[in-house]
Order: structure tokens, then sequence, then C-alpha cells
């Protein structure tokens, strides 16, 4: 076999793994819960690293989120659907606030309520980049805290996030032991605060 045809068979073989803006929109309608470990990386303007944390990330269609920073500080954050609560444990203070509006159209909700991927967001197929599918979004709307946000994927597998804010500062959650429409107890967002806890608008 010689080396172009060889190279048009691994050309083929690798875009056959890789999703389109379509398939993306679908991967995402169908995902209604997601379970994952996370590593999230923090990046200047000068895209020096300016600070990492680790934690779990759990997400159930469509408005029910929870979200554990195990280091370098526990710090929790539940939506029940009605309020959205924080935890921090090292100032022993809750801070709650209904939730309404406040996580619709946020990054990490992409995974939990999707909607209409394409009345949100402008979508770019990036393409393979060191290896790695990059979808970028960018919100039609003004008012958005984000200029885009990155979906990156291993194949079909969902593996990073990276988002962009308004001052050019970049946040990057890549995930492990990813959990795709695991079966997730209502238990799972439900927050009662700890015992001798300070809770702020409650």
């Amino acid at each position: 076999m010689n080396q172009n045809k060889l190279l048009l068979i691994l050309t083929f073989a690798l875009s056959s793994f890789q999703l389109n803006a379509s398939e993306l929109t679908d991967y995402l309608n169908n995902l209604h819960t997601f379970k994952a470990d996370f590593s999230q990386f923090v990046f200047s303007v000068s895209k020096k690293k300016q600070q990492k944390s680790q934690g779990t990330i759990i997400v159930k269609s469509p408005n029910k989120f929870y979200l554990e920073y195990s280091q370098p500080y526990k710090t929790l954050y539940v939506a029940d659907g009605q309020k959205l609560w924080s935890y921090d444990e090292d100032l022993e203070q809750v801070v709650v606030k209904e939730q309404g509006d406040l996580l619709v159209n946020t990054p990490a909700m992409l995974l939990g309520n999707p909607k209409d991927l394409t009345q949100s967001y402008n979508i770019n197929n990036k393409g393979i980049i060191e290896g790695l599918l990059w979808f970028e979004l960018t919100p039609k709307k003004d008012n958005s805290n984000f200029e885009t946000v990155s979906l990156i994927f291993d194949g079909t597998e969902l593996i990073a996030m990276e988002m962009r804010d308004n001052f050019g500062q970049v946040t990057r959650l890549g995930f492990s032991n990813v959990e795709k429409n695991p079966s997730l107890e209502e238990s799972q967002f439900e927050f009662i605060p700890p015992k001798d806890v300070d809770v702020i608008g409650q």
C-alpha cells in the first residue's frame, strides 16, 4: 500500500469518528444527565496560568446543577430548580438566591439545558487541533458575560470545556471519569445548610 493511499484511509478513519455541528446539537439535546470529575485552570489574557482547582460536576436537565470544588478550597454550589445555594466551608457561610434565570445561557448549563443551540449560539467547527475536535460557540445576544465557549471532543467523547470572558480571561475545565446520562437521585440536588453556619439571603 503506497503512502498516499494509507494517508487517505487514515484521514477517512479519523473523520468518521468526529462530530459535525448537527451531531453536536443532537449530542447535547440527548444529554439528560452528566457527571464528571474536573480539573479547572484559569489563564490570564497573557495566557499565564493563574489558578488551578479540582472537583466534581453533576448536571440534570433542565435546571439542576451540582458543582463541588474539593481543591484548593472546599466550595459547593447546588441548584435545585428553585434556589441556588453556595457553601464556603472555610468561611462557614451559605448564600442562597432565587434561581430564576441565573443559570440560563451559562456555559455549564449547555450540558443540562441546551435547547436549540442554533437559536442562541453561532456554532463554528474549528476542526482538529492537536488531535482533538473543537467547536466554538459564540452567543448571539450581546449581554452575555462571555465571548465564546468551546466544547472539546476526543472522537465523540466530550473531554473539556473552555470559556473566554469579556476581559479575555480563559477558564478551562478538563473532564475525567465522564458518565453520560447516569441515573441520579433527586437528593443529589437537595441542600440543607449545616448547623452553626451563617445563611445569607434566606
